[in-house]
């Protein structure tokens, strides 16, 4: 048979698989799924907003004068289907802090072109 999986509003379901080998996958957010034993699979992926806190020392600017740079960053993850398709393209199955320190390398080295 099967199992209905639930899901509050602050995760995503990614139910995936299904017959004839569909490459079909299914979000869920606050609700519920169906999902075929051995057949479906299962993931969840986080949609809470995480606060990062970047920071560069000894950046040079264009002119050569070194700085350091520091910031917040609340990032979370859109529920739009596209979006939260992208999302899943690159973060799912990863913990919260491997998301966290990917997007934090993201952000420090796009402050290396200061």
């Amino acid at each position: 048979m099967g199992n209905c999986h639930t899901v509050g509003p602050n995760e995503a379901l990614v139910v995936s698989g299904g017959c004839c080998g569909s490459d079909e996958k299914t979000y869920v957010v606050g609700g519920w799924s169906w999902a075929w034993w051995l057949i479906s699979d299962i993931q969840r992926i986080t949609l809470e907003i995480m606060t990062l806190q970047p920071k560069c020392e000894d950046v040079e600017t264009a002119e050569g004068v070194a700085i350091t740079v520091t910031g917040v960053a609340q990032v979370k993850v859109m529920v739009d289907n596209e979006l939260l398709g992208y999302a899943c393209e690159q973060f799912l199955g990863k913990s919260v802090m491997k998301i966290k320190s990917v997007i934090l390398q993201t952000l420090e080295g796009s402050w290396g072109n200061l």
